[in-house]
């Protein structure tokens, strides 16, 4: 019997998540806060959609969570205090304490949790992950990275003490990137800039890190008008070697073999792997043990240490100050 996810949300997240979760086989049942959203998502995907989240708790052994992010931490706590597997998208929440609070209870539940870091799974980035653990490109000296679009359109996005603005919902894909290449950061210097273009708002933001190792990296991130063109560049730079990506560069798709959203979903329901019944209660570190996410490339812990280079990004953007990191 297939594995039976329950997906909260029907945003633009919650349809990437069901259309891949659909193409691995799950079972999947759709529960969001817009009773005609999911059902709109169900109808065009397949799945079933439910009329509470404690009935998706009721049916479900893993919980996925694609709602916006001051949702995560009380939806997320309430899947794994129900003994689910956790599956929520980045950032994994809007402050370091509640991103610490949903490792926690992880760990403390002995569930597994997948903290939505997808570019990790992106080829390129993975590449550039595979030669700097093999040393092909030496000792890293300078990184930068760049991600940038249109602006969003739900409203939620343009408040920053829900969203994070630019920096947390988007920057932090790279933050974490930086941090997977280059390793622990010493030092976070940020700035921002706001307006309009035609009437849009816009915003960009630049965040300087200082890893403990001495390497540099540049962080650029912007929404721009809804004409903007999504794109994503890094350049890693080291003593024996540089790797450069663009996506500018590319046809759209050629770097991609399979959707790095179905890599990172599959990757995570096979450590899961659901028992007969469907329950996901397959084996899991006993409670309290460390829960690292076994056979993903992402951790709990990476996905605190994320928010918390995020959050310093904001307070130095705030105060005009570097953060100094412990």
């Amino acid at each position: 019997m297939p594995l039976t996810v329950g997906l909260v949300g029907a945003g633009g997240m919650g349809r990437e998540h069901l259309r891949q979760l659909i193409t691995l086989g799950a079972r999947v049942l759709v529960w969001s806060r817009s009773k005609a959203g999911a059902g709109a998502l169900v109808a065009e995907f397949g799945g079933a959609a439910v009329d509470s989240f404690d009935e998706l708790l009721d049916a479900a052994g893993v919980i996925d969570i694609t709602t916006p992010t001051p949702t995560h931490l009380e939806l997320g706590r309430a899947a794994l205090d129900a003994g689910r597997h956790l599956i929520c998208e980045k950032p994994l929440a809007r402050t370091v304490d509640d991103a610490r609070a949903l490792a926690d209870a992880a760990r403390d539940a002995g569930r597994l949790l997948l903290p939505a870091h997808v570019v990790r799974w992106f080829p390129a980035y993975a590449r550039a992950k595979d030669e700097v653990d093999a040393g092909a490109l030496g000792s890293l000296q300078r990184l930068r990275f760049f991600r940038g679009g249109a602006y969003p359109a739900s409203p939620w996005f343009g408040d920053a003490a829900q969203s994070g603005g630019v920096v947390m919902d988007l920057m932090i894909h790279d933050l974490d990137q930086a941090r997977w290449l280059a390793g622990e950061v010493a030092r976070v210097e940020a700035t921002r800039e706001t307006g309009e273009v035609a009437g849009n708002p816009v915003e960009s933001a630049s965040v300087t890190l200082t890893h403990a190792s001495g390497a540099i990296s540049t962080v650029d991130g912007s929404w721009g008008a809804p004409d903007a063109r999504f794109a994503t560049e890094f350049e890693v730079v080291g003593t024996a070697g540089a790797r450069t990506y663009s996506s500018r560069a590319e046809t759209p798709g050629a770097d991609v073999a399979e959707s790095p959203y179905l890599a990172q979903l599959r990757d995570f329901l096979a450590a899961v792997e659901g028992d007969a019944d469907g329950d996901a209660r397959g084996p899991v570190p006993a409670a309290g043990a460390a829960v690292v996410g076994v056979g993903v490339r992402v951790t709990p812990e990476d996905a605190v240490a994320a928010v918390g280079l995020a959050t310093a990004a904001l307070e130095s953007i705030e105060t005009g100050r570097a953060v100094e990191l412990g």
